[in-house]
């Protein structure tokens, strides 16, 4: 027990004390403050910028010739500022069609019938944008009629077939880089530190010191082992940035002058207020990340053992690398492209679920109970894992052979198992 401490504050203490360290974590903290921040920056940089004015034509059927004049007075500021053009437009010059592909045109408004009984129609790409302008037309149609007053009938919007709420969007974006990029830095991290542990212990021939005072079992546990405290310091120190991060953008907004809608002047804030289940997602996540960073450790301590040199194993990891990077891909852009089924099912797939799973679950594509059961089906592969990987690490680790990928691979497993059943028997 007293050499696996040993063991354990030997290795943490060679990555934490390093300058790679202290450089990594000057780019995370810039990095998540930053994204942390975005809402502010880009107001920051937006603020002086020409507001474009929405265009919305209007078919007029009711024959009141001042209606455009008195929405456009009523709907534009006293000072000038022109934030709605309004330009007549007859029917007959109108398809839908027109308005989508259009970059001029935001909405089209059509009212038939009589001033005393309106109904109207809507073209939008945006259906935000036409909230404030029906409740506007409905007081001026209301002050044509006063002593007849019926309420104008509004027809549900037509809206662009392909309108994707930037709200949305936001949000998904929002949820997927603030889960996705963390678990990637710190399985990434992870998996190098214990990668590049061993490879000096083999590449210095201690190995040999250390195995013949330890069992290679203990020692690949103690890998594993410090690899994990390394992760939960590293996560601590991302929740540290993301701290000062929201109390920047708290400071910084009050100074320059930019006012936010309440609770957008962070995206942790923006997140809270789409999220409200935040707790819940916050807590599976973290358990997402732990068990995942344990199973992409085992796979990268097991390549690690069967290599000889840094670049021998940048060789090895490069499978592991490819399947990080995919489910990171998966977990950012699958929301924003709609592909929720698929985002499922690649959430049920071990190797991909700790990145996926998280985001699937803060999006609603996943139920409570749905991430529960990916989570017991990772914990399953991990130990599975651990059963595969434990007798062939202890064959690779002593071993400085230099074949080609695939048949040193093939070897080390027939071997491991093949000792693994002769220690049994």
């Amino acid at each position: 027990m007293k050499k696996l401490k040993f063991l354990i504050k030997y290795g943490l203490k060679k990555r934490v004390g390093r300058k790679a360290f202290l450089i990594a974590n000057i780019v995370i903290a810039i990095l998540t403050i930053a994204i942390i921040n975005l809402p502010t920056i880009i107001s920051l940089f937006s603020k002086d910028e020409e507001i474009k004015p929405l265009e919305v034509y209007v078919i007029n059927e009711i024959g009141e010739p001042n209606l455009l004049a008195d929405l456009s007075a009523l709907l534009n500021p006293q000072d000038g500022t022109v934030l709605y053009n309004f330009t007549a437009l007859d029917f007959a010059d109108f398809t839908e069609e027109d308005l989508w592909e259009s970059k001029d045109m935001d909405l089209v408004i059509h009212l038939t019938g009589t001033v005393e009984n309106t109904q109207i129609a809507s073209y939008v790409k945006d259906p935000m944008q036409a909230q404030s302008i029906f409740s506007v037309i409905q007081y001026v149609l209301i002050s044509y009629q006063i002593d007849n007053y019926i309420p104008p009938q509004f027809a549900n919007p037509v809206v662009d077939p392909d309108f994707e709420s930037p709200e949305e969007q936001m949000g998904l974006s929002s949820i997927s880089s603030m889960l996705v990029l963390p678990m990637f830095i710190l399985i990434t991290l992870a998996t190098q530190f214990i990668g590049v542990d061993i490879i000096e212990e083999k590449s210095t021939k201690a190995i040999e010191t250390i195995i013949a005072s330890v069992p290679a079992n203990i020692h690949f546990l103690s890998k594993i082992i410090s690899s994990i405290f390394f992760v939960a310091i590293q996560g601590g120190l991302v929740i540290l940035y993301g701290v000062i991060g929201t109390l920047i953008g708290g400071a910084t907004s009050n100074m320059s002058g930019v006012n936010l809608p309440a609770g957008e002047s962070s995206l942790l804030e923006y997140l809270a207020e789409i999220m409200p289940n935040w707790p819940v997602v916050l807590i599976i996540s973290l358990l997402f990340m732990v068990v995942g960073t344990l199973v992409y450790l085992v796979v990268a301590a097991l390549f690690a053992s069967m290599a000889v040199t840094q670049e021998d194993y940048q060789q090895f990891q490069s499978p592991l690398m490819i399947t990080l990077v995919a489910g990171f891909y998966i977990g950012i852009f699958a929301p924003l492209a709609g592909g929720y089924g698929f985002m499922k099912v690649m959430a049920f797939i071990p190797i991909f679920t700790p990145i996926v799973a998280p985001v699937a679950l803060a999006s609603g594509i996943m139920s409570v109970g749905e991430a529960l059961i990916a989570l017991v089906i990772v914990l399953i592969f991990l130990v599975l894992m651990l059963y595969v990987v434990t007798p062939v690490y202890r064959v690779a680790i002593l071993s400085y052979d230099q074949t080609k990928f695939m048949k040193r691979v093939k070897d080390y497993f027939k071997k491991g198992f093949v000792k693994n059943g002769k220690n049994k028997s």
